[in-house]
């Protein structure tokens, strides 16, 4: 199975409820954002659990990482509600659950390299926002988390609070772009030349580039200029960002 499996191209993707796919496990219901294999895959997930249900005992061979969008998210390393970032590392295992709330997530599947994480990480973005940790910065657009940085791989995982029509810069340290993920967590973004928009659950992928690359195709750079228009809509955005994991380089680790 390959969705939006073209990482030189960009991609976005409104979520949409009434297409959720059903899993092999029962209550467990997925609306996939992009995949390349069939049920041992590279992919980007919306993963819906029904009230009381479960999913198997498994590895994570790739390594995973989500974010819990509403409800409370079980395992055997403790109770995550909406608002919280875990990364469990290449060659960790659960078996999920959820109670009476359910619960959805955003989840990362087969798309870690291998590094020197052995332990899960767990970030509550949500809390600290909500306290005004001293974890968050304030930027041009609103405020930032910086909640992962793999200064080997290149990877970067943020949480981006961004203001009413502020413009969602690109990473400042980044002058060629490497790849990145924007998923509206809440709020709402919009880009010119995109009527659609992308409310709550939305999700946008822009290619890697290198300045002057002749490989690179009218698409991507088409993509890449699109990109500095990137805004949050009326109501601000607060938004799930991964960059630096799109290059070939980091695509082969």
């Amino acid at each position: 199975m390959k969705i939006n499996a073209n990482f030189k191209a960009f991609a976005g993707v409104q979520f949409d409820a009434t297409k959720y796919i059903e899993s092999p496990a029962y209550g467990v219901n997925r609306f996939m954002l992009d995949r390349i294999g069939n049920e041992k895959a590279r992919a980007t997930t919306i993963v819906e659990y029904k009230p009381n249900s479960k999913f198997p005992e498994h590895e994570h061979i790739g390594g995973e990482e989500f974010i819990v969008l509403e409800g409370t998210f079980k395992d055997q390393y403790g109770e995550f509600a909406e608002g919280t970032y875990i990364r469990n590392p290449i060659g960790t295992k659960h078996a999920p659950w959820v109670d009476d709330d359910g619960c959805t997530i955003l989840v990362k599947l087969l798309q870690m390299a291998e590094s020197d994480e052995k332990e899960p990480l767990h970030v509550k973005f949500g809390e600290k926002f909500k306290t005004g940790s001293d974890d968050i910065q304030q930027t041009e657009y609103g405020s930032v988390l910086e909640m992962y940085h793999n200064d080997m791989t290149g990877e970067r995982v943020q949480m981006c609070w961004v203001d009413a029509g502020k413009y969602l810069s690109v990473v400042d340290d980044e002058a060629e772009p490497k790849g990145e993920e924007l998923f509206v967590f809440d709020g709402s973004l919009e880009m010119s030349g995109d009527d659609q928009g992308y409310p709550k659950w939305g999700w946008l992928r822009f290619p890697a580039s290198k300045h002057g690359d002749a490989n690179d195709t009218k698409e991507a750079k088409a993509a890449l200029e699109r990109r500095k228009d990137v805004k949050a809509g009326k109501d601000g955005a607060t938004v799930y960002r991964k960059t630096g994991h799109l290059t070939d380089e980091a695509m082969a680790m």
